[in-house]
């Protein structure tokens, strides 16, 4: 029937001061008064007939619950890349999950963090995927790999590559962009980033990467979970994961191993 995060087009069939009913893909649903855009916003309120678009919350209750807001639609996106990576490339076991106080990392950082971001945290921890590809986690003890940290060290270094005469990538030039770090690529030395822009919510950052022994950027269109996920899978487009010096050995391509393991 349906699935959490998935996306799709509604129709309202009737309206109550406690929600909207809605029809989607031949089944019902709801989608209840603060998660239609009328509730936060001037938009009109919803009527019998309007078409809109709307995101699955919660698949289990009887009607499933669906949000028609844009923010919720955003996460989802984001979300969705999440699922198949745990498929692909199981994470720890449950227990070892580990708790985070975003409010406090995001309050250091400056900026609120992607969900899919946090959820990769929450349910892998930090770590490497496919043999290479490092996660920066907030509160890691090596420095390294610790996402605070290596916000504020690679501030610093790319502050001094510029003033040496190093050119910038074209995506900072407005100026009014920011790098923060999220990734390390072991060996090569890569830097992963989100390319974080005024105005641009989390969920549509996009990542770009900067090669660990020259001046060149690569920027892509995705979510750091989708770049994982690409990687993990063997599909990604970015010609420092398809060379192969970069090449993860085919043993680990679908494993992860956490901090916990890799540092103690």
């Amino acid at each position: 029937m349906f699935s959490d995060h998935q996306e799709c087009d509604v129709v309202v069939t009737a309206v109550a001061p406690v929600g909207t009913a809605i029809h989607a893909q031949g089944y019902d649903g709801f989608i209840d008064q603060a998660k239609h855009p009328s509730w936060r916003s001037d938009a009109p309120r919803p009527s019998v007939g309007d078409r809109m678009r709307a995101v699955v919350l919660d698949s289990t209750r009887k009607p499933p619950r669906f949000s028609a807001l844009p923010s919720d639609i955003r996460i989802a996106r984001s979300l969705r890349c999440t699922e198949p990576l745990m498929r692909l490339c199981p994470p720890p076991l449950p227990e070892d999950a580990r708790a985070v106080e975003w409010d406090a990392v995001e309050a250091a950082l400056g900026i609120v963090l992607p969900a899919d971001y946090k959820r990769l945290v929450e349910t892998y921890g930090g770590g490497q995927f496919a043999g290479m590809l490092w996660l920066l986690e907030p509160g890691c003890p090596e420095e390294m790999y610790d996402l605070v940290a290596q916000t504020a060290e690679r501030e610093e270094t790319l502050a001094d590559l510029w003033d040496a005469g190093e050119a910038k990538p074209p995506e900072l030039h407005d100026g009014a962009a920011r790098l923060v770090p999220w990734a390390y690529v072991e060996g090569a030395g890569h830097m992963l980033y989100w390319l974080v822009r005024p105005g641009v919510e989390p969920e549509e950052w996009t990542v770009i990467l900067n090669e660990g022994r020259g001046p060149l950027w690569e920027p892509h269109a995705a979510s750091c979970s989708r770049f994982i996920l690409d990687v993990v899978a063997g599909t990604t487009t970015s010609t420092y994961f398809t060379d192969h010096e970069d090449t993860a050995d085919p043993a680990d391509r679908t494993r992860f191993r956490p901090n916990s393991q890799i540092l103690s």
